[in-house]
């Protein structure tokens, strides 16, 4: 395993990650207030339908726009890292298999990956988990 410790990319066999755990936490705390939004949305829905909660500024929902905005920042091969760290936290592939899920996640993109998880459910929870499950398994070490 060979870490470039300027650029925060792992290296692993042949395969090089795109993001740092660091950013991969950044980004579980942003989809956490997401999920908590929506949450709170979908409740206000069935009990008061005009009221708005304090994530929300006029039309814009500022975590959301943050993480739109940090996942069109990023390249596919990163975009596809997350998604793979999604699946592995929902149980779709183990921590051991991430390479494998990366490859798939590229295979299987059909839509923009902000829209894709952006309209998954538990996003925040689901990508700890698969962050956690990754390293764990020792395939991707950040330190």
């Amino acid at each position: 395993m060979y870490i470039d410790q300027f650029q925060k990319r792992v290296r692993i066999g042949a395969a090089t990650m795109n993001i740092a755990e660091k950013s991969v936490r950044h980004i579980i705390l942003l989809a956490r207030a997401y999920d908590a939004k929506e949450q709170i949305e979908d409740l206000d829905r069935s009990v008061d339908i005009g009221s708005e909660d304090e994530l929300v500024v006029g039309d814009h929902d500022r975590s959301r726009d943050e993480l739109t905005a940090w996942m069109n920042g990023r390249d596919e091969e990163a975009l596809a890292e997350l998604v793979a760290l999604y699946w592995i936290g929902r149980g779709d592939f183990e921590g051991r298999d991430f390479v494998a899920s990366v490859r798939e996640a590229r295979a299987r993109r059909s839509v923009p990956t902000a829209e894709y998880l952006l309209g998954a459910p538990l996003m925040g929870d689901y990508l700890e988990m698969g962050l956690d499950a990754v390293i764990n398994a020792g395939v991707y070490d950040d330190a």
